[in-house]
């Protein structure tokens, strides 16, 4: 018999248990109670959240009235000395807050404060709860901004910093010529700066902004382009000739190798260079001028009008006034019609005599050739040279021989160019009958200059007779009155250093001009003479009555010249 032995069973596994320690249970409950409360505390607090501030200013546990005014009482000091940095390229402006902001916004600030911790979903408000205890919990100051102060200060910006690109410049030392490489044009948006300063300055953010910018390209530096503007011959200070005084500064002549400069300028990468350049100093200096400046009379002339001829004084008058005060700085040239100008009506000239194509008439502006040929008579004794002049048709009575300089406006004109070193001005006057006309400026010499005139030719005018039927026989009436004519030659006679020389100044010719007179043709009337009644006379007394009569219808006849009639 088989005996079955039966298998034992297994035993059952032991279930374990996770056993927190107690210590931890009570930690953990401890935190529950806390995140309780601190949420409880999020949602239940009616003030500010300790350790929030807005800005600098802290606010911590204030009621939002409280908050409002602590933060208007010490917003004050944070921008009144602030600004707001723009940096645009590689220049830096400085904006005041002061000057684009209104006010600050205390409520809205306040509000700002209030809301640290009360954003967000409940563990986002705790957090920001507890990391304001910390001290980071800083709210957004809030600003009015003055939008006309802001348009204003960044119009002035964009002003200078909206550039067209800058050619290459250049200083010139006594050895050196330092060439500055050019800066390209900088553009950028100006309504965008506007908006992000804007909002910049509502949020009191006071940190440095970098304007986006747009560059065009850098000119070239051109060697050539550069030389033509520099090599030259020295200039000298000269005079601004508006107001008469500020002295404009002198200008050394430069030379330099063009070539050399090509090669130190190269690629032209680099910000300067430095060319070897030779100058030449000029004979005036701002300082010398500035001394010697109208020092001197160079000439005065003189000539004489009849002021009670109203119209041509009128006219010299305005035409002097024209001239009084020009200045010539060294090489001008003076254009008598460029500066006195048209002589119109509308101008204030009057109609005045004046030769026309050989002819005495009336024309506005008739006279002004007293001022220009006073003026020629001072310009020749100033030794100055005269580029222009013509004498008149007929001599003038104002002026010696050859010392006249007829006008005529978009013809004739009369100029000179001021030949000295330094500046000349013209001063003008007419009173008293007299037309006086002074150059000052600088004399560099003891040169003095006379004038002589040598008459060539004399051309006597001859009498012409017409016919005037009105006028009795003997009668006569004059028309044109004569005028010697003249062909002379005019010197300038100039002493210096004790040694004199005779320049010729001009050659002249006057036309002759004929003496016109109407003689009468009307013959008198013979008287009639009445027969004697007829007696008887001895023989022979017929003859000696007839003689009697005769000689008296004779006597009748002749002619009687009247006053004035003989020229």
């Amino acid at each position: 018999m088989v005996k079955r032995t039966a298998k034992s069973a297994a035993p059952k596994a032991e279930k374990k248990t996770l056993r927190v320690p107690l210590a931890l249970k009570i930690v953990g409950g401890v935190a529950a109670a806390l995140l309780v409360l601190l949420c409880g505390f999020t949602y239940l607090y009616p003030n500010v959240f300790p350790g929030v501030t807005v800005g600098p200013i802290a606010v911590s546990g204030l009621s939002r009235s409280a908050a409002a005014a602590q933060i208007e009482k010490q917003s004050a000091p944070l921008y009144e000395d602030a600004d707001v940095s723009v940096t645009i390229y590689e220049q830096t402006y400085r904006i005041p807050v002061r000057d684009v902001l209104e006010n600050v916004d205390a409520a809205q600030s306040a509000e700002n404060a209030y809301a640290v911790g009360r954003t967000g979903n409940p563990l986002a408000r705790m957090w920001d709860v507890v990391t304001a205890v910390f001290g980071r919990g800083e709210a957004q100051l809030a600003a009015t901004v003055d939008e006309e102060g802001l348009k204003k200060a960044l119009s002035d910006i964009a002003a200078e910093a909206l550039t067209e690109p800058v050619e290459p410049t250049w200083d010139i030392g006594t050895d050196t010529m330092t060439i500055h490489a050019g800066k390209p044009g900088v553009q950028f948006d100006t309504d965008a700066v506007e908006q992000a300063l804007t909002e910049k300055i509502r949020l009191m953010d006071f940190e440095p902004y970098e304007v986006s910018t747009e560059l065009t390209e850098t000119p070239a530096i051109n060697v050539d382009k550069i030389a033509e503007q520099v090599i030259g011959e020295p200039v000298s200070a000269t005079v601004n000739k508006e107001d008469g005084k500020t002295i404009v500064p002198e200008k050394p002549g430069v030379q330099f190798d063009i070539d050399q400069a090509r090669e130190i300028v190269g690629d032209g990468t680099e910000q300067s260079y430095s060319v070897p350049i030779t100058t030449t100093q000029p004979k005036v200096t701002a300082v010398d001028l500035q001394e010697k400046l109208f020092r001197d009379t160079l000439a005065q002339a003189v000539t004489y009008l009849d002021e009670s001829n109203t119209a041509r004084t009128n006219n010299v008058n305005l035409a002097s006034a024209a001239i009084n005060g020009t200045i010539l700085n060294p090489g001008d040239e003076f254009s008598y019609n460029g500066v006195v100008g048209e002589r119109t009506e509308a101008r204030g000239y009057k109609p005045a005599h004046a030769y026309v194509n050989g002819q005495i008439v009336d024309e506005f502006g008739g006279g002004v050739c007293q001022p220009s040929s006073t003026l020629y008579m001072a310009v020749l004794r100033a030794d100055l040279e005269v580029t222009e002049r013509y004498n008149h048709s007929y001599t003038v009575a104002y002026t010696p021989l050859g010392e006249d300089a007829t006008v005529d406006y978009g013809n004739l004109d009369f100029r000179f160019k001021n030949n000295t070193d330094y500046p000349v001005k013209i001063l003008a006057q007419q009173s008293g009958g007299q037309m006086v006309m002074t150059l000052v400026g600088t004399k560099t010499s003891d040169k003095t200059v006379t004038t002589r005139t040598e008459v060539l030719e004399t051309y006597s005018p001859q009498t012409i007779e017409k016919k005037d039927n009105s006028m009795k026989v003997g009668q006569t009436r004059l028309d044109v009155s004569g005028i010697t004519g003249y062909s002379t030659r005019t010197y300038k006679q100039i002493t210096e250093n004790g040694k004199t020389t005779e320049v010729l100044a001009n050659s002249s010719r006057y036309d002759k001009r004929d003496k016109v007179v109407y003689v009468g043709t009307i013959q008198p009337e013979q008287p009639k003479t009445e027969e004697p009644p007829k007696t008887e006379e001895p023989s022979g007394d017929g003859g000696e009555a007839g003689e009697t009569a005769e000689q008296g219808a004779s006597s009748a006849a002749a002619p009687e010249t009247p006053a004035g009639g003989s020229a």
